[in-house]
């Protein structure tokens, strides 16, 4: 999809403050710092500590593990290649972390398993550090075609699992060839030590980490995430250098060392996307609180503005019969009387009649005004209209103890005012609990289907005692109710609300015991 900005909620797509620059500035430097100190000493042989081999490569399948699932979840919502192959990256990593560990001489075996030879280890831990540093130059240039219009990835759950299968080749393959193909690969150690090969080797994979951090340097302009990804290539790039470039060989002090950053590079990315998820996750409930008290408020205005409506109306409606008569009287008064026109009585009753007659048409218009029916309409998804108003009940309070279900088609839209409907659907499932207050087994089922007539046919069916005969005939007049304390307009109100919308609403028993409201929706072209 091209023209359209990705929400920035992400790190991927938050733009980077100044104060982000120096956070991660201080990151990097401190790791420079670290390297610069321990460099000189990375020759200084230790004891070999067997166990640090499985732990950290243990931590390390779990933290790029996490890492990999959480830019997934990221790439399937935003659909940008750039976070697909970063994610292959980290994935690749924990995949050959596994690899190295099972091969690793001395540790599980004397030649390592897998059918290791003396250098597996060694060319196993180069393309392990040669391919996440290529995936983040990939990263960098995705990114910027994505950066001039690229369009997004479809299928992401596709995608996502093309992916895995892919890395998940490579690492076979690289395992296949660093095992079964090891007699074609030149030495490049000699028992824990390095051969005059491992120079060369290693130059080239450092090199490409420094390729990586230019990529990533000159990939403007940054996110909150490129520069923390900076931060995992400065480590990375310590790592090497201290494990591989700077030491002698196995269990000397940059073998630990290096490996120690290539752990602190592993994690950098996975903390801040922990914490970015936890302040996402606060972020969500507030906007859905704030939401749902919105939604709240306008139902409250909409059904105050509708109960009275429903009252003018209604009053109207009692009110005009009573002055009609009252006006009929005063006539068969002045008619009784005989009083001549221009008397002094004849001049007050007919003053008198005057006004009734005037009070008449000033109660017609508000009744006209009230029952009018206007309503704005547009194309709404009737699936989210629902789970709206079922949320703001549960959020209430108002329906513990009482199921509420769902089998509303997500694909069906419908062309109506989303509050006023909103509305009705509050109105019927306040009085469903309501009318449960008393039962063992209290549920609520909300479905939809397509009518024959081509509309949206909505039904709430509950599990309460039902209603009678005698309430039936009359439910959606005004000032009728099945509830001691109801003012009998609510019903009344749904009825008006469906009507302007062009349907209609009306009960049947429910099979299970109750009673089912429908009312229909014009179905959105």
């Amino acid at each position: 999809m091209r023209g359209v900005s990705p929400p920035r909620f992400f790190l991927s797509t938050i733009p980077a403050t100044q104060k982000d620059r120096w956070q991660a500035l201080a990151v990097t430097g401190l790791a420079a710092l670290i390297f610069a100190g321990c460099a000189p000493f990375a020759r200084v042989q230790l004891a070999p500590v067997w166990a640090f081999i499985p732990i950290y490569d243990a931590a390390l399948v779990v933290s790029d593990l996490i890492t990999t699932l959480l830019i997934f979840a990221q790439f399937v919502i935003l659909r940008t290649r750039s976070l697909l192959l970063i994610a292959a990256g980290y994935l690749f990593t924990a995949t050959m972390a596994v690899s190295h560990m099972l091969s690793f001489p001395g540790l599980f075996s004397p030649a390592g398993l897998l059918a290791a030879g003396p250098q597996t280890t060694a060319w196993l831990f180069m393309a392990w550090h040669a391919g996440f540093p290529f995936a983040v130059t990939a990263y960098a240039f995705a990114k910027r075609r994505e950066q001039q219009g690229a369009p997004s990835a479809g299928k992401p759950n596709l995608a996502v699992m093309a992916t895995v299968a892919a890395v998940i080749a490579l690492t076979s393959s690289a395992t296949i060839v660093a095992t079964l193909g090891h007699d074609w690969l030149p030495p490049v150690m000699q028992g824990n030590h390095y051969a005059p090969a491992m120079q060369a080797t290693v130059t080239t994979v450092w090199a490409l980490s420094f390729v990586a951090l230019l990529a990533l340097a000159f990939s403007r302009p940054h996110s909150v995430f490129d520069l923390w990804l900076v931060a995992v290539m400065v480590s990375w790039i310590a790592d090497i250098g201290l494990a591989a470039v700077f030491n002698a060989g196995r269990f000397d002090f940059g073998f630990y060392a290096g490996r120690i950053f290539g752990l602190l590079a592993a994690n950098f990315v996975l903390v801040v996307l922990l914490l970015e998820t936890g302040s996402l996750y606060v972020r969500t409930s507030e906007q859905r609180e704030e939401r749902l008290q919105q939604l709240q408020d306008e139902l409250i205005h909409v059904a105050r503005l509708n109960e009275l409506g429903q009252l003018v109306s209604a009053l109207a409606h009692e009110l005009n019969q009573p002055l009609t008569a009252a006006g009929n009287y005063l006539a068969a008064t002045h008619y009784m009387l005989a009083a001549p026109p221009d008397s002094q009585v004849g001049q007050v009753i007919q003053k008198a009649a005057d006004q009734i007659v005037r009070a008449e048409q000033i109660i017609d218009r508000l009744r006209r005004l009230a029952m009018r029916g206007e309503v704005e309409r547009r194309p709404e998804s009737l699936s989210a209209a629902v789970e709206e108003v079922v949320s703001l009940v549960s959020s209430q309070g108002s329906s513990q103890e009482t199921s509420i279900e769902m089998d509303v088609d997500p694909a069906i839209s419908v062309k109506v005012d989303r509050v006023q409907v909103q509305q009705v659907l509050l109105n019927l499932i306040r009085n469903a609990i309501q009318a449960m207050a008393n039962s063992a087994r209290r549920r609520i089922m909300i479905s939809s289907k397509l009518s024959s007539s081509g509309l949206v046919e909505v039904a709430v069916a509950d599990t309460g005692p039902g209603l009678g005969a005698e309430i039936r005939q009359s439910l959606f007049q005004p000032f009728t109710s099945s509830k001691s304390s109801g003012m009998g307009v609510g019903l009344s109100i749904c009825r008006s609300i469906i009507e302007a919308h062009g349907g209609r609403i009306w009960t049947t028993d429910n099979h299970e015991g109750g009673t089912t409201f429908h009312f229909t929706l014009e179905l959105a072209a």
